[in-house]
């Protein structure tokens, strides 16, 4: 089974709050300028304006509901599963780390990891979001595609990070 998106989404989950951030700040930057018509004065029309808004709102609800998404994979999953994902995505562990601090072998740990990764992705796959929806929705997200490109070009998901 191909994880490639669905790897991307876990690398991506600690950014989500953040990249939030990011887009309210661009939506409350422009809900002001209309306010104060500065977007007249910089030569932006109110149609122009108004559908900036709409786009970066847009793009908010899906990186909203991509965390929802997440969470309620990684709920579904089993302790021992989600732990050892925690660990490696979230907590950026290396694999001996993550084989040292559950006492159990390096081979072990790439396989219990590969099994999450499986799990999670059949868990996404379960509300909706598989690995060709994940693809339609986000590969022309500029937060999340460039994260996609990243992991393509990196070895992040193999033994080079032990």
């Amino acid at each position: 089974m191909k994880k490639n998106w669905s790897n991307t989404v876990l690398v991506a989950y600690v950014l989500l709050p953040k990249i939030v951030k990011e887009l309210n700040f661009g939506i409350e930057s422009r809900v002001k300028s209309s306010f104060q018509s500065k977007h007249l004065k910089i030569g932006v029309s109110n149609e122009q304006l108004i559908s900036e808004i709409i786009a970066l709102t847009d793009e908010k609800r899906k990186i909203v509901n991509l965390r929802y998404l997440i969470n309620e994979s990684l709920n579904k999953m089993k302790d021992k599963s989600r732990e050892i994902l925690a660990d490696r995505m979230f907590h950026k562990l290396t694999f001996e780390e993550i084989s040292k601090a559950r006492n159990i072998a390096m081979r072990t740990t790439f396989r219990r990891l590969e099994n999450a990764e499986a799990e999670f992705a059949k868990n996404l796959s379960s509300l909706g979001y598989d690995e060709s929806a994940l693809q339609k929705d986000f590969a022309n997200d500029k937060y999340i595609s460039s994260i996609y490109k990243r992991l393509q070009n990196d070895k992040y998901f193999v033994a080079k990070n032990m």
